[in-house]
């Protein structure tokens, strides 16, 4: 998948991204949060706020959200919510406005962004958070799980086709691809943060087609770029899995990890 997405592609994930969420990291999240009373937020790979649709009425308090984004259309969809009394929105990059905008934050949360992002940004992003013992909320993040309900000769081959594309450089270096949740947590923990990694799958079924059927389209393109020798063994397997979809008795998981960080005083509260 490129790392740069459409609303139509943003809108049809927003739902199942909702329902897919670890509550329970949550529920710690919250804890700390009122305890902390921050009011500082740092969105960022922000979209058009999906994220903040998401949490912003699930966090107590008076809420300020900066939303850092390369893409100002997408950003100018995004709207106020819940507490929120201020909304900034920041064209830019992760590498410069994302940490500059993370380094005056109380949290710093996203959504589907760590498996594209390199380990060098990522450690970049530690220390920063660190040096303002700010906690950190990633959600969503792939993990390289792609299962079917029922198999395919040729699922192997995409998925693992799919798995090294994740791994090429989106913008900030090898992005971390299915790496993505163990090496943020090796990474957080490692200036002293404490960590809570929970599984949040997507489970697509009848009443996801159009997600599924875009997934599948975007896996096929990926898995030709990495292995153009096989296009023909690809292209027929997207049209046996966009027929699966079509017929609906289908389930198709997609693996997620959703990761939280916060500072180990803080944590221990």
């Amino acid at each position: 998948m490129s790392e740069t997405f459409t609303a139509d592609w943003l809108g049809l994930r927003e739902p199942v991204d909702h329902r897919s969420r670890a509550n329970d990291l949550l529920d710690v999240l919250g804890t700390w949060w009122e305890t902390a009373g921050g009011s500082r937020i740092a969105d960022l790979g922000s979209g058009t706020g999906s994220n903040l649709r998401y949490l912003a009425p699930r966090l107590s308090g008076v809420q300020e959200w900066t939303l850092v984004d390369h893409d100002a259309a997408l950003l100018a969809r995004a709207e106020p919510v819940g507490r929120v009394t201020k909304l900034e929105r920041v064209v830019g990059n992760l590498a410069r406005e994302g940490l500059e905008v993370a380094r005056r934050a109380d949290l710093v949360t996203g959504s589907a962004l760590l498996d594209l992002v390199s380990e060098t940004w990522l450690t970049r992003l530690a220390d920063t958070c660190w040096s303002t013992r700010c906690g950190m909320l990633f959600a969503l993040n792939f993990d390289g799980l792609i299962e079917w309900s029922d198999s395919d000769p040729d699922d192997r081959l995409v998925q693992d086709a799919v798995n090294s594309h994740q791994r090429r450089d989106k913008w900030l270096g090898p992005a971390l691809g299915p790496t993505a949740g163990e090496v943020a947590e090796r990474s957080f923990r490692a200036v002293g943060y404490r960590t809570w990694r929970m599984q949040t799958p997507w489970r697509l079924g009848a009443g996801d087609a159009a997600l599924a059927q875009s997934l599948v389209d975007g896996w096929t393109r990926a898995a030709e770029e990495e292995c153009p020798a096989e296009a023909g063994r690809i292209r027929t397997w997207a049209e046996r899995r966009q027929h699966t979809v079509l017929e609906g008795a289908f389930v198709l998981i997609v693996g997620h990890v959703d990761l939280l960080a916060l500072p180990g005083d803080a944590a221990s509260q």
